[in-house]
């Protein structure tokens, strides 16, 4: 398989009548150099529980096996989790853990590392998801490439988003390879990025108010905060007065892009303290 992952994967999904969906981001990486990357970048110990999100038709879950003491591997599409079996059993690999659900709707166990070509469908809640909810050391992850962009971004960058800042919080991001379309089948339309994260302690916990912040004060990205601001109390319906003169002036004339992660923790408090009085 390893001489011809193309050739394996596309009589694979034939054998088991697997049309790739678009919606699920279904597209199976052939591309020895990218599974050589991954495994690489997780630097799997031998006692370690590895977790793989997307787990496909099997491609990445053998290599795992063979250096983890257990594969957790996910996989939301039935018909490819039972290719996945087949290739488990032909093989005889007897440390994955096959799980058929929406990664987004269960509740992650605790891991060492994980390891998985993101579904691009859903990397960027999964992204969230897995830093607030899922105790892991490290994770080595393939996003397409724009994705990597804002995970990597800086404040005061084109790419700096939400979830730049949800990532900086909860995460370090290093970028390690960039790879074209033609590692996968079908191929994207899009180049893809491997990135390992490495989780950081945090212990802020009002996600829900800082989320709620980050989503209304980025649809405005380019205003300076006191104009943003005065938005969000419109829509929220609080008294913009009150929540202004609770904000340190030093923050107000910025941009919305151009705040540091931690200043977003602060708002997220100032603005959450009025509500608590509203």
């Amino acid at each position: 398989m390893r001489e011809d992952v193309l050739g394996w994967t596309l009589s694979t999904i034939k054998r088991f009548g697997i049309r790739p969906k678009q919606r699920l981001g279904q597209n199976f990486v052939v591309d020895e150099s990218l599974i050589e990357c991954l495994i690489d970048a997780a630097k799997i110990e031998p006692n370690e529980v590895v977790l793989e999100v997307g787990a496909g038709i099997g491609t990445l879950t053998l290599r795992l096996a063979e250096r983890a003491r257990k594969v957790i591997a996910v996989e939301s599409d039935r018909n490819v989790a039972r290719a996945l079996s087949n290739t488990l059993t032909a093989t005889g690999t007897d440390n994955v853990e096959i799980v058929i659900a929406d990664i987004l709707e269960m509740e992650i166990p605790k891991v060492d590392k994980i390891v998985s070509n993101l579904p691009f469908s859903i990397s960027t809640p999964l992204t969230i998801k897995i830093l607030k909810d899922c105790s892991f050391k490290l994770a080595a992850l393939t996003y397409q490439k724009e994705v990597a962009e804002k995970l990597l971004a800086k404040p005061g960058e084109s790419e700096y988003s939400r979830l730049s800042v949800v990532t900086t919080l909860l995460g370090e991001v290093e970028r390690i390879r960039d790879f074209p379309p033609e590692a996968f089948y079908p191929k994207p339309k899009v180049f893809s990025t491997v990135v390992t994260i490495k989780k950081r302690a945090c212990d802020f916990m009002e996600w829900a108010t800082l989320e709620e912040t980050l989503k209304i004060l980025f649809s405005q990205r380019r205003r300076k905060l006191k104009k943003a601001i005065e938005s969000y109390c419109k829509i929220k319906g609080l008294d913009k007065e009150d929540v202004i003169r609770s904000i340190d002036e030093r923050f107000l004339m910025r941009r919305v892009f151009e705040l540091e992660p931690n200043d977003f923790i602060y708002l997220s408090r100032r603005i959450g303290g009025i509500n608590a009085k509203s």
